[in-house]
């Protein structure tokens, strides 16, 4: 009897499938498919699919018997290992879409975090998908057509100066993959994080699932920069997000969930449930906001596009000092105490020791310090900290004060330790037992002689 075993696909992934039909795309251009959902014009939508999986089939002849004959079996054996998010921007007249998603600019799945263009077309029509498109709803304020050129203008604005990384535990590597790229467009977009669904319910089941989404490409990568907020009353203050070229990209007012703030022109407002509502650039001047205009930092006005080498952990995030946007570079350490939070805004102020103010961004602090939970624990109003940077940009955030000892008593995110911590701890291990060596070989030598 012979069983026949055909492994067409296995460990097949978005990043080793056939080159012929997937490219990075550097040229700014965009990539257009049918719209084969028919969503609605203008609709933005979040697609998910498997990125790594494997296929086996096993398949037995036809076995003669006389008159009669045993059929073949055939069974098919599938695993997915990991998702790929994308974004699709539905067109004006409801015809097409643009795939906005990023991949490895090498082959082999090394280099930067680019503009990629894969055969979704195919994937769809051979319903290769995890779950259906999910629309994602222009943030409130926003018309469905600004939204939708805005994530167009997002993606475009991709300078490629972030490492790619494939499949990871979150935050256990600095490196994003596509799925912090699809999230990191969203997020520039002024799309609150707590909107996105978690992805529970799945067509397929994928073992890592979408790991990505937590460590989301970071808005300077897009050009995008956060300006210094002004108070608008108790509780409520507008900020604008700024193009590199110091342009309003859009201004948000944060105040209480289902509350109201009065703008500087004195139109009274309705805010969302997350107590947020986004303006477009005309909107915000029509009502004389924002109120204060900061110019582009250093990591913007100097970025380079698509450079050879690029950072691993992609660009520097944006903080405010005295009314000043600047990046948080090496060398940097900001100690104080927090003095006034905005989650609405998602940004805290840090009054310094020595006077200065300093507006820290909550969400993109999360994900440079690798830990959003314990970031949101520590800046909250009264506490006493220090934020800094290292020289190989491993950032730090410092418990001080009363409550500094309750903190560095708790429970923390594991993370991989830094190579020169691994050289230092190795050394120190290797001198330690050399000095137990010697001392025991010295003692032993003394009894010896008695």
């Amino acid at each position: 009897m012979k069983f026949q075993i055909r492994i067409p696909r296995f460990v097949t992934s978005t990043v080793s499938s056939a080159t012929t039909e997937q490219k990075p795309v550097l040229d700014g251009s965009d990539v257009t498919i049918p719209n084969r959902w028919a969503l609605p014009a203008d609709t933005v939508a979040l697609v998910g699919r498997p990125a790594v999986w494997s296929i086996v089939e096993i398949e037995t002849p036809k076995i003669p018997l006389g008159f009669a004959t045993i059929p073949s079996l055939h069974h098919k054996f599938e695993q997915d290992f990991g998702g790929h998010l994308f974004v699709i921007v539905i067109s004006t007249d409801g015809r097409t879409a643009n795939v906005i998603e990023a991949g490895p600019v090498n082959p082999d799945g090394s280099g930067a975090l680019v503009p990629f263009c894969y055969p979704e077309d195919d994937f769809v029509t051979e319903h290769v998908i995890d779950f259906d498109p999910l629309i994602i709803d222009p943030p409130h304020g926003f018309t469905r057509e600004f939204f939708a050129d805005l994530v167009r203008r997002t993606h475009r604005a991709y300078d490629g100066n972030q490492r790619y990384l494939a499949i990871e535990i979150p935050f256990f590597r600095i490196g994003r993959d596509s799925n912090s790229y699809a999230v990191g467009v969203l997020a520039a977009c002024g799309v609150d994080a707590r909107s996105l669904p978690e992805l529970r319910t799945t067509l397929r089941s994928e073992w890592t699932g979408y790991p990505g989404m937590e460590d989301p490409v970071h808005r300077a990568n897009f050009g995008a920069y956060l300006g210094a907020p002004t108070s608008l009353g108790p509780g409520a203050a507008e900020v604008a997000y700024h193009d590199e070229s110091g342009d309003i990209r859009f201004a948000v007012v944060g105040g209480d969930p289902f509350g109201s703030a009065t703008l500087p022109d004195g139109t009274k407002i309705g805010l969302d449930r997350f107590g947020r509502k986004l303006f477009s650039p005309d909107d915000a001047r029509a009502h004389g906001i924002p109120a204060t205009h900061t110019e582009p930092p250093e990591q913007i006005a100097k970025r380079v596009r698509f450079p050879e080498i690029p950072e691993p952990a992609g660009a520097r995030i944006t903080l405010v000092v005295d009314g000043k946007s600047v990046p948080l570079v090496p060398g940097a350490t900001f100690e104080g105490r927090v003095e006034t939070r905005n989650d609405a805004l998602n940004i805290a102020t840090l009054k310094t020791r020595d006077g200065s103010t300093v507006v820290l961004p909550l969400a993109e602090l999360g994900v440079e310090l690798r830990d959003p939970k314990r970031v949101d624990t520590l800046l909250r109003v009264g506490n006493d900290v220090r934020l800094g940077l290292r020289r190989d940009r491993h950032p730090r955030l410092v418990s001080r004060g009363r409550r500094s000892l309750n903190e560095r008593m708790g429970v923390r995110r594991f993370h991989a330790p830094q190579p020169f911590d691994i050289a230092r701890a190795t050394a120190a291990t290797v001198l330690g037992l050399g000095i137990v060596a010697g001392l025991g070989a010295s003692v032993y030598a003394r009894f010896s002689r008695r």
